[in-house]
């Protein structure tokens, strides 16, 4: 990226402040949504777990450590330098692609009719669920330097189109639909946002349509789906293994109701729904929390998706500008697929909840493309030092921390309490240290101590104390009193809450 003059950072105000604001939306709405996501994975395998003589907690480790892993990889992305991402996106893309090719022709592991895990040591890797993050960091790169040329068919092919026939196609071989058609969407949503004339993207459009009507015509599995979404409750009661999963899901958000059955009080996840904590979680979200649990996560993704919006409407850099908007295309799309697979919107088709679902390539994959975003941003000239000092901000608006001011700054405030000392109470102590009036008797009055003791500090003192003596005290002489002879204790601010 070229160094913004700084002239013109200084004229973005506005810009700052609304990156500044998208920031915190994105940084906030992804930390509560894997947040709950860990909390409805440990509810939803516990009961498997047990059936399994497993710990009902074994799934909990396992969550843990992908959050672990994930918060490590999208805090390294969060600080990665800005112009360092245009040759990783290379790289990222033809290693993705690599992996891609390895595991479904030959090297990969099978489940569920999908080809998609690669055993790597003692894990299983999902090379696709990475593809996707890489695939929309290479069409930042590739489109942001066709600005002014993306008219021409040859420029748009070259290598955009080219690269995303061969994902596209590589996923397909693997017999995973539900991932290659997010990665389809992904690259619609890109190339829109690239500014593609809406001629050619509309050319396009049908040529993903078409490519995605033969996958479902050619798979007899895929076509049954089809029809049970389409041929209502009928079709799916037909078959069993077709339409038993969305019929669950729906008893689960009708058995929810409003506010839900209680965190860990589910029914459909005792074996009755599979995949309840991967493919449909939402499922036993809406049947433990509710309506209202349903709508917090809706909410949380809409502020998520707001706010990379707003990242690229205001971030004047193009390449973040498309790449950002890749990524929340594939976010948006996943979580639409989802949610509408669970409601019976949409077909099944094996499409996780981002930051929700359980498993460990997809969550650390979307956490990886969050921080990416994050030092996207933090790379803007005109953002990064607000962001900076957001957190001494945000301690002086509420007021609950105050920083330790240095040695100038308290030299300076110590000069101060002393110019604004009344004459002739220098002596009479330190700042910031109690100061004990003089003893006055009995025969003055009590109203007379309290006043003698205020008279006698000094307008800076932490804590000033009017005493009235109860034996021995004599006018004119000061004596220290036990604390048990206090008849009054008055306190004054101290100096650190002055200005």
């Amino acid at each position: 990226m070229e160094e913004m003059p700084a002239g013109l950072a200084l004229e973005r105000p506005a810009t700052a402040r609304n990156l500044v604001t998208a920031y915190y939306m994105i940084l906030v709405s992804t930390a509560l949504l894997v947040i709950i996501g860990f909390v409805m994975v440990v509810s939803s395998t516990t009961v498997t777990k047990l059936t399994l003589d497993k710990s009902p907690y074994t799934q909990a480790v396992t969550q843990g450590v992908y959050i672990a892993v994930g918060l490590i990889v999208a805090f390294c992305a969060s600080r990665f330098r800005f112009a360092w991402w245009k040759p990783v996106a290379w790289g990222a893309f033809i290693l993705t692609l690599v992996l891609q090719a390895v595991t479904v022709l030959g090297a990969g592991i099978s489940a569920g009719g999908n080809t998609n895990w690669l055993k790597v040591g003692g894990f299983s890797v999902q090379p696709s669920e990475f593809l996707k993050f890489a695939l929309a960091l290479w069409l930042g790169t590739v489109l942001a330097n066709k600005k002014d040329r993306l008219d021409s068919w040859v420029e748009l092919a070259v290598p955009a189109l080219v690269g995303l026939v061969v994902a596209g196609g590589l996923v397909i071989l693997g017999n995973d639909v539900g991932t290659a058609s997010v990665i389809g969407l992904l690259a619609l949503g890109t190339l829109w946002t690239a500014g593609v004339p809406w001629r050619k993207l509309a050319a396009i459009t049908l040529v993903v349509v078409a490519v995605g009507a033969v996958a479902v015509l050619v798979s007899p599995s895929r076509l049954s789906r089809v029809k049970a979404l389409l041929g209502g409750s009928a079709a799916r009661d037909a078959s069993r293994s077709t339409g038993w999963q969305t019929r669950q899901a729906a008893y689960a958000l009708a058995d929810g109701g409003l506010f839900g059955k209680g965190l860990g009080a589910s029914h459909e996840k005792w074996s009755w729904l599979s995949q309840a904590d991967s493919d449909f979680i939402f499922a036993i979200i809406g049947e433990e929390l509710g309506l209202v649990g349903c709508l917090v996560v809706l909410v949380l993704f809409a502020v998520l998706i707001i706010g990379l919006l707003q990242v690229v409407r205001w971030h004047p850099d193009r390449f973040c500008q498309v790449t950002v908007g890749a990524i929340g295309c594939w976010i948006a799309v996943q979580a639409v697929i989802n949610v509408g697979m669970v409601v019976q919107v949409l077909p099944v088709i094996g499409v996780p909840l981002p930051f929700v679902s359980s498993g460990g390539s997809a969550l650390v994959a979307s956490m990886a493309a969050i921080g990416c975003v994050l030092g996207l941003m933090r790379g803007d000239p005109a953002v990064g030092p607000v962001l900076k000092a957001s957190p001494q901000i945000m301690r002086d608006a509420f007021g609950l921390v105050a920083a330790a001011p240095d040695a100038e700054t308290h030299r300076r405030r110590k000069r101060r309490r002393r110019a604004a000392r009344p004459a002739g109470t220098a002596a009479q102590g330190t700042p910031g240290r109690p100061v004990v009036a003089s003893a006055v008797s009995d025969a003055d009055g009590p109203g007379r101590a309290g006043r003698s003791g205020r008279e006698a500090a000094g307008s800076d003192g932490g804590a000033l104390v009017g005493a009235r003596s109860g034996r021995g005290a004599r006018r004119g002489r000061g004596e220290l009193f036990d604390v048990k002879e206090f008849d009054e204790v008055e306190l004054q601010p101290h100096f650190w809450s002055q200005k």
